[in-house]
C-alpha cells in the first residue's frame, strides 16, 4: 500500500526539518540568554555606581558634621 510520492518525500524530509527547527529554536534561546546577561551586567554596574555614590555622600556628610563640631 503506497501513499504516493509526495507523502514519501514529506516523510523523508521530516527528520531534517525537525533538526533545523530545533537548531533555530536553540539559537534564538541562546541569543535571548546572552541579551539578558548583558542587560543584567549593565544593571549591576548601575547599582554598584549608586552604592559608591551613596557611600561617598555619607562620608562627606560625616566629615562635615565632625568639622562643624570642631572635631
Amino acid at each position: 500500500m503506497s501513499n504516493g510520492p509526495l507523502y514519501e518525500a514529506n516523510i523523508a524530509a521530516a527528520p531534517a526539518f525537525s533538526v533545523a527547527a530545533a537548531s533555530v529554536s536553540m539559537a534564538n534561546s541562546i541569543g535571548i540568554l546572552m541579551e539578558n546577561a548583558v542587560n543584567n551586567e549593565s544593571q549591576s554596574q548601575s547599582i554598584q555606581n549608586a552604592s559608591v555614590s551613596q557611600c561617598c555622600v555619607l562620608m562627606l556628610a560625616a566629615g562635615a558634621a565632625g568639622a562643624s563640631k570642631g572635631l
